[in-house]
C-alpha cells in the first residue's frame, strides 16, 4: 500500500476510487478492490507534462497457499512520437524483495546479476537448455584485457538488470567463465565483453543463432545507453504478450466501472476506424503481394525444372531449410533487422549506425514485428538490386528494377516507394535539412549527402510509421545503395506536417 501512497499526504486508502494530492504537484488516482482475505487490486493512474498516461496495475492473489502477484504497466498518448524510455515499476522491486523464492512458473527470478564461474558453466548452460524456461536470460561477458571498456563491465550488468527486473534474469562471466561456456556453445556463446539476450527457448550449440541476439563490445562501448534500450525493449514486448495466468481471472469482474466501459467503448470505436484503415491498405499490398508470390513460384518451377535436367535436384532439397549460417528468412523488430543487413547484405548495402534513428517506439509498437520484416524485405531488395547492377543490369534505376518483377523486389507503388520528394520539401531549406544524411566518403567527400529516394515501411502508424531513405551509388565508386536514415516518419516531415 505505501507504494500507491508515495509522494502524497494521505495515510491510507479506502475501497474504491481515491485522488491523491501530490506533493511534487498534480494528481493520482488510486482504485483499490479487496477480494476479502484472499488478496486486492491496485490501480494507480498518472498523467504528465508530455499529455501521457502512464498506469500501474498491481494484483495480488492467494490460491493453495501460493501467493500470485501481477504487475503491468501502461502508457497512452496521443502523440506516438514521444520517447519513452521502459523500465520495470518500483513496486516489483519491492515485491521481489519481500519474497523468500520468487519464480515465474519454474524459473527463479534474481534481483541483481548472478556471477556463474567457470566450474560452474554447467548451471547455466542447464538453464539455457531447460524447455520450461519462459523468460530471456541475459549473460554479460568481461571484455579482454586492455579493452577499454574493461573497468565497466560490471556496471553494466547491474544497469540492465535494474531495468529488467522481473521479466529476464542476468549473469555475469569472468574471464575463465568465458572460456568454459565457448567451450559448451561454441558460437551460441558469448564473449569478448559483449551482451547475448537468449530468448525463452531451449539453447544448445546446434540452436538457430538468430533467435538469441548480441550486441558485441564495440557497439556497447560506442553506444552503452541505446544498447541497453534496445535491450531492455526486446524484453519487454516479449514481456507484454505473457499470457495472463488463470488466477487472475477473478479480477476481472471487478476491474470494470461504468465510466471505465465508456471509455472503453470510445477506445474500441476508434481502434475501428483504424483497423478498417489498415485493413483496406492490407487489401490493396495484398494484390501486388499474390502477384510476386505467383511470380517467384514460376521462377522455381523453372529452376526446379533445370535441375532435374541436370540431375542435381539434391541441390534443391538441401536448400528448403535453413541451416541457422544462411541469411535469416526473418527478423523480430527494425533493428534487428539493420543487424542483419549489417552482417549479412555489407558487400551490396551500407548501413552506417548513425542510420538508426529513435527506434525504441518502432520496436515495441503493435506493429514492430510486421514493420521489422517490412525493413528487412526492404534491405533485402536495395541490395539485391545492386547486385543486379554490377551483373549488368541496365534498364533503369530501383522502381524500374522492382516494377520487372524480380524475385527479392520492393512493390512498385506510390504508397511503397518514393524515388523523390514533392517540391514542396525540396524547395524549403528546413525540410530539406532533414534529408541529409551520412554517407560513405567515396561517394562524397564531405560525408554527407542529401537523400530523396525512401521506401515506406507502412502507410498507416501515423508519425511513428517507418522509413528508409537510401542514396544509389550503383553506377558510382561502391557500387552500393547507401541507407541514410531508418526511423519514424516524423523526423523527416513532409510539407503538410511543417
Amino acid at each position: 500500500m505505501k507504494w500507491a501512497l508515495r509522494d502524497s499526504a494521505t495515510p491510507s486508502l479506502e475501497v474504491g476510487e481515491n485522488l491523491l494530492a501530490l506533493s511534487k504537484g498534480g494528481h493520482r488516482t488510486v482504485k483499490f478492490n479487496e477480494l476479502a482475505e484472499s488478496g486486492f487490486e491496485l490501480i494507480t493512474e498518472e498523467r504528465n507534462d508530455n499529455a501521457q498516461v502512464w498506469t500501474t496495475v498491481v494484483q495480488v492473489v492467494m490460491v493453495e497457499g501460493v501467493l500470485n502477484s501481477l504487475v503491468e504497466l501502461r502508457m497512452e498518448s496521443e502523440d506516438l512520437s514521444n520517447y519513452v524510455s521502459v523500465s520495470r515499476p518500483a513496486i516489483v522491486h519491492e515485491l521481489l524483495e519481500v519474497a523468500s523464492k520468487p519464480t515465474v512458473d519454474s524459473t527463479v527470478l534474481l534481483d541483481r546479476p548472478f556471477s556463474i564461474p567457470a566450474n560452474g558453466i554447467d548451471i547455466l548452460t542447464d538453464l539455457l537448455a531447460d524447455e520450461n524456461r519462459s523468460i530471456p536470460i541475459i549473460v554479460c561477458s568481461e571484455p579482454g584485457a586492455g579493452q577499454s571498456y574493461e573497468g565497466q563491465w560490471l556496471s553494466l550488468a547491474s544497469k540492465i538488470a535494474r531495468r529488467t527486473e522481473g521479466i529476464a534474469n542476468v549473469f555475469t562471466l569472468d574471464s575463465a567463465a568465458v572460456t568454459a561456456f565457448r567451450n559448451e556453445l561454441g558460437d551460441l556463446a558469448i564473449w569478448g565483453g559483449g551482451v547475448r539476450v537468449y530468448a525463452p527457448l531451449p539453447v544448445t550449440r546446434d540452436s538457430n543463432s538468430w533467435n538469441h541476439r548480441y550486441y558485441t563490445h564495440d557497439r556497447l562501448r560506442g553506444s552503452e545507453r541505446s544498447s541497453i534500450e534496445r535491450i531492455v525493449y526486446s524484453i519487454s514486448q516479449r514481456s507484454s504478450r505473457r499470457k495472463v495466468s488463470s488466477e487472475f481471472e477473478v479480477f476481472a469482474s471487478n476491474s470494470v466501472d461504468a465510466e471505465s466501459l465508456g471509455k472503453l467503448e470510445a477506445d474500441t470505436e476508434s481502434q475501428l476506424e483504424l483497423m478498417e484503415f489498415e485493413r483496406d491498405l492490407a487489401i490493396e499490398e495484398r494484390g501486388s503481394v499474390v502477384k510476386q508470390l505467383a511470380h517467384a513460384q514460376g521462377h522455381l518451377a523453372r529452376l526446379k525444372e533445370e535441375l532435374l535436367r541436370k540431375g542435381m535436384v539434391d541441390l534443391l532439397w538441401e536448400t528448403i531449410h535453413d541451416d541457422g549460417t544462411s541469411i535469416p528468412d526473418e527478423v523480430q523488430d527494425t533493428s534487428e533487422a539493420i543487424l542483419a543487413a549489417q552482417s549479412y547484405l555489407d558487400k551490396w548495402l551500407s548501413i552506417p549506425d548513425s542510420a538508426s534513428r529513435e527506434l525504441e517506439a518502432i520496436d515495441t509498437s503493435v506493429e514492430s514485428y510486421s514493420w521489422g520484416n517490412g525493413a528487412w524485405r526492404g534491405f533485402r531488395a536495395l541490395a539485391a538490386y545492386a547486385e543486379d547492377r554490377s551483373n549488368g543490369w541496365d534498364q533503369g534505376g530501383f522502381y524500374e528494377w522492382c516494377q520487372g518483377g524480380a524475385i527479392l523486389g520492393w512493390p512498385a507503388s506510390p504508397k511503397k516507394i518514393a524515388m523523390t520528394e514533392s517540391d514542396g520539401v525540396q524547395d524549403r531549406p528546413k525540410l530539406r535539412r532533414t534529408r541529409v544524411f551520412a554517407v560513405d566518403s567515396a561517394v562524397d567527400e564531405s560525408g554527407k549527402i542529401m537523400m530523396l529516394a525512401h521506401l515506406k515501411i507502412a502507410e498507416g502508424g501515423g508519425s511513428l510509421a517507418p522509413r528508409i531513405y537510401f542514396y544509389d551509388d550503383t553506377s558510382g565508386r561502391t557500387q552500393k545503395v547507401h541507407v541514410g536514415f531508418v526511423g519514424p516518419h516524423h523526423l523527416v516531415p513532409n510539407q503538410s506536417a511543417s
